[in-house]
């Protein structure tokens, strides 16, 4: 049997790989073409990570990934896209691989750890003994994923824990290990998106000591004179660095709510599945084309391209993002386009082999 699919996209190949794909499985002649030209294929380059089952059953970013895991390699100055959301559909955000940071906190702590201030390094050291004491590396792609990932205070601190072990091998301390008891739940934590300069002034007027109420005594001490530092420091440099204060208070605000012995929420499979695989993404370097990868998979199943066909059957053709302008419209475009052509091969194949009787 012969089935042409009209629709010059990624939704068609993704479609063509699932018809030949379950065909094989069930042993059913079927023979695919696709109306249209390989090359004229949007390009989606990398580096990018993300969760996308139906990608990795079709052979995308396998180099490096694992289970539903896509790896797809890019230039090594490139900053990594990164989405912790299934299917990679949405919230997409940047991490950095050239050791400087994408998020200001990120950036910040670098610059502190490269100034020739002594006061500015013993900062930016106490703060990198804390991470390392729960574990995980102070790698600034782990700290871009602290501050940058676009889930909840909470959730941002159990994804960075987890990618930041997975890196460097460690388990360490709990986070909630250094809360005494009590609560927090009086007191609001600091909103999302909250100007740097008024989480600042909120410390200085004290109206966030509350957080220094619900530190462990064993740390306490040294979190304040850590704080007070920092201020003092900003003074002198004219609040450089503060987007590092900010970010960290924000954090603790949150951490603040939790009671002591409790734990951070746990991670889903595509948060868990990105955070583990993050290390291999920072490493994996090349020239990759994810709808490339698509049309090599759909041409060794056997799938061919055709100039014209009097029946052919419509999947989607949605016009792609400029690549160049936009690489995270691109992903979205190319992930939804993916999904799109997994549902439509479903209902393809039911209409040829199981038709309505």
């Amino acid at each position: 049997m012969d089935v042409t699919l009209r629709g010059n996209s990624p939704s068609t190949v993704t479609a063509g790989i699932m018809l030949l794909t379950r065909a094989r499985q069930l042993g059913y002649p079927l023979r695919v073409a696709i109306i249209g030209e390989e090359g004229t294929l949007t390009p989606v380059r990398g580096p990018a990570v993300l969760y996308a089952p139906v990608l990795a059953s079709c052979g995308v970013g396998r180099d490096h990934g694992a289970g539903a895991t896509v790896v797809l390699p890019g230039p090594p100055t490139a900053p990594l896209l990164v989405t912790v959301a299934p299917h990679g559909v949405e919230d997409w955000f940047l991490v950095d691989r050239s050791g400087q940071g994408t998020h200001p906190a990120t950036q910040a702590f670098v610059r502190l750890s490269a100034d020739p201030r002594t006061p500015a390094r013993a900062l930016a050291r106490a703060l990198r003994q804390g991470i390392e004491a729960l574990g995980m590396t102070p790698d600034p792609a782990v700290l871009d994923v602290l501050f940058a990932a676009p889930v909840p205070p909470l959730l941002r601190m159990a994804l960075a824990l987890r990618a930041g072990r997975a890196m460097s091998g460690g388990r360490g301390d709990s986070v909630t290990r250094y809360l005494s008891s009590g609560t927090g739940a009086a007191y609001d934590p600091i909103p999302a998106g909250a100007p740097d300069h008024a989480v600042v002034q909120a410390i200085l007027d004290g109206r966030l000591a509350w957080i220094y109420d619900r530190l462990a005594t064993g740390i306490r001490d040294r979190v304040e004179g850590w704080v007070q530092d920092a201020l003092q420091l900003s003074r002198d440099d004219g609040g450089r660095d503060l987007a590092l204060l900010a970010a960290l208070a924000e954090l603790a605000s949150h951490l603040a709510q939790l009671p002591v012995h409790s734990i951070l929420p746990p991670l889903g499979a595509a948060e868990d599945s990105v955070a583990t695989a993050l290390g291999a993404a920072l490493r994996a370097e090349g020239d990759a084309d994810a709808n490339q990868q698509l049309c090599q998979v759909y041409r060794f199943l056997g799938g061919r391209f055709v100039d014209s066909d009097p029946h052919p059957i419509d999947v989607s053709d949605t016009p792609a993002p400029d690549p160049d302008a936009d690489t995270v419209a691109c992903w979205r475009w190319f992930c939804a386009e993916v999904r799109i052509g997994r549902k439509r091969a479903d209902a393809i194949f039911e209409q040829l082999f199981h038709p309505a009787q």
